[in-house]
């Protein structure tokens, strides 16, 4: 049961998506692209991102795709999802705050 437990608790923090601290640097480079970004921005992209697209399949890591790709999926991917569920989910507001975030972090420097 204890082993259980443990296994439990790893597979949860494995297919969640890391915590992620916004630095000055991380709000520069999204204010170049997104002008009037803050940290605040991108905690809501982030919880956009979060609460929405780990819904329909695993999370991607921003730095797995490209601002190029990023700014061609993420339309794709609203449609997807406020045509799934009959309702607008994610708005134009929210879509710019979502990509905002993934196109910001995918340009992070390595750690």
């Amino acid at each position: 049961m204890n082993k259980f437990f443990i296994f439990l608790i790893l597979a949860i923090v494995a297919c969640s998506p890391k915590v992620v601290t916004f630095t000055h640097s991380d709000v520069k480079r999204a204010s170049e692209k997104f002008p009037g970004s803050t940290k605040q921005t991108l905690i809501a992209g982030k919880d956009i991102f979060t609460n929405s697209c780990g819904n329909c399949h695993p999370y991607k890591e921003p730095s797995t795709k490209t601002e190029a790709q990023w700014k061609i999926i993420v339309p794709k991917m609203v449609v997807a999802v406020n045509k799934k569920q009959n309702i607008e989910v994610i708005n134009s507001k929210k879509e710019v705050l979502l990509l905002a975030y993934l196109v910001t972090m995918s340009t992070a420097p390595k750690k």
